[in-house]
């Protein structure tokens, strides 16, 4: 925030101090537990990783179920009947798809390979219409994007370039800006060509996403046949494949674990997740929303409950089982890939603003407390808070466990707590240890080590990072989302930082 409110009028609340606080609090608290009062901790902790054992057991049991659907839906033929209209008066094959494409200095080969992948779609040249937007804070920005529309010229119903102004007041610089103007740009352009609103859908589409090919197709015959297609989100899980054997190996690793947490959240019928990165919505909804809010750095999350505070009404997301292919974090050499994932996570971990957004809604919009907006606080806080507290805990039980080794369940006296406890916890850290592995195994079966990549490097690799973990999870997981959430809690800001990406050839879905 570059003064302290959003586009819509939400002021800096004690919502955004909230997520920090709580985590202090939860640092505080495992500290304090395990030096002065550790029975009592052990007996807090044991409740919280029941908690996480479960959380695993269903993430992993429904990862395996998003596999399954991943499977049934690159078998169907989305494309049938695309020309019969639906219930709702418009057939399928009628729809077209706006894709925003924010971008500031990518490699040129990464924005051909995001635009070939779109080209790939079905019948692109009569129903896609890809909108570059280029920033006015790169040099050469305009004469870039032109030169790669007149290059993708008829191969898509038309190619949109739009150029970010430098310094707009209330501007934070990145995604979501970038797509709050493409969007009123892209919006002008289609009422002047005559494209029926009504039916076109709007994507928003980090630079590096390849969709899958028939992904517009599933999106189109969704949205021709849902009754609430105005207030959906469509989200493919996302899987970062296009680099994943040319990034250093800790990035490796906990990437692998990202896509179980996403394909799980997806395949759950009790559970809605919110948008991640790359997703699709209605124009309609998003014009009727005021696009994108330029004022906040993830864009993603914010949206959807933007939408639903501004709707009064419910808002779902839809899942689309046909992966988009994504690259995990690069960089020129091992610390610097690490430095880069570091300042990502710091980046997503900022999503916890969201909060503050939240409340502020809540004490602005009278009637707008319900089940839903009260769920999305919950989910919202939720996450981030356990980004922090999941970390200490688990390392302030590994600290008790150490201190009492010596001690068993049948101890005499106040110890047998502490000691039963403890039998507890090992049980399921053993279980989640187990889920861990049976994941990273997983993975390395849907994309295993290519042609020149060593399975016996691979393997030395997981052994070495397993016991590693650890660390990695501070470095690359907890510490920077302290970071975000203290800057947040003491009101200091957050510049936006470019991740850098290097070229690599998209991964062919087919092969999945």
């Amino acid at each position: 925030m570059t003064d302290g409110t959003t586009r819509h009028g939400t002021p800096r609340n004690l919502g955004h101090m909230l997520p920090g606080a709580i985590s202090w609090g939860v640092i505080t608290l495992a500290v304090a537990g395990t030096l002065l009062f550790p029975r009592a901790w052990l007996v807090m902790a044991t409740v919280f990783m029941g908690y996480m054992t479960v959380r695993m057991v269903l993430t992993f049991g429904y990862a395996m179920y998003g596999e399954y659907l991943r499977r049934q839906a690159q078998r169907v033929d989305w494309t049938h009947a695309e020309d019969e209209a639906g219930p709702f008066g418009f057939a399928p094959s009628q729809t077209r798809h706006v894709v925003i494409i924010p971008n500031y200095k990518e490699p040129e080969d990464i924005l051909r390979r995001t635009l070939d992948g779109l080209a790939a779609q079905h019948n692109a040249s009569e129903r896609v219409i890809p909108v570059l937007g280029m920033e006015e804070r790169e040099h050469g920005a305009r004469a870039k994007g032109e030169a790669l529309a007149a290059e993708y010229a008829g191969r898509f119903l038309d190619v949109i370039v739009s150029v970010h102004p430098a310094n707009l007041p209330g501007d934070e610089p990145g995604k979501s800006s970038n797509e709050a103007w493409a969007a009123k740009v892209a919006h002008k352009v289609l009422l002047a060509t005559g494209v029926d609103l009504d039916v076109t859908t709007v994507t928003s589409c980090d630079a590096d996403s390849v969709l899958h090919p028939k992904y517009f197709s599933a999106v189109a015959r969704m949205f021709a046949h849902d009754e609430r297609r105005h207030t959906r989100f469509w989200q493919a899980p996302l899987f970062y494949y296009n680099n994943i054997w040319h990034v250093p190996a800790p990035i490796r690793f906990v990437t692998w674990l990202s896509h179980t947490m996403q394909m799980a959240e997806l395949a759950m019928p009790f559970y809605e997740p919110l948008p991640i990165s790359t997703y699709t919505l209605s124009l309609r909804l998003a014009e009727r929303c005021g696009w994108w809010d330029p004022s906040v750095i993830p864009e993603d999350w914010h949206s959807y409950l933007n939408c639903l505070f501004e709707t009064g009404e419910e808002i779902g997301t839809t899942a689309v089982f046909l992966p988009t292919m994504a690259d995990a974090t690069d960089g020129d050499g091992w610390l610097g890939a690490m430095s880069n994932r570091f300042h990502q996570v710091k980046r997503h971990a900022w999503g916890a603003e969201d909060v503050g957004f939240i409340t502020g809604q809540l004490s602005m919009r009278p009637g707008s407390l319900t089940k839903t907006t009260l769920f999305r606080l919950g989910q919202v806080l939720h996450d981030h808070v356990l980004r922090v507290a999941t970390w200490f805990i688990l390392v302030s039980v590994y600290v008790i466990g150490a201190r009492y080794a010596n001690m068993h369940w049948y101890s005499p006296g106040w110890h047998a707590g502490i000691a039963q406890n403890l039998v507890l916890l090992r049980a399921m850290f053993s279980l989640g240890g187990v889920i861990l592995a049976a994941s990273i195994v997983f993975e390395l079966w849907r994309c295993p080590p290519p042609d020149g990549v060593s399975r016996i490097k691979t393997a030395m690799e997981i052994v070495v990072l397993w016991p590693a973990m650890v660390f990695l999870g501070f470095y690359l997981g907890t510490l920077p989302a302290i970071e975000a959430q203290t800057r947040l809690l003491l009101g200091i800001p957050l510049g936006y930082r470019v991740t850098p990406k290097r070229f690599a050839p998209a991964v062919q879905t087919s092969k999945i």
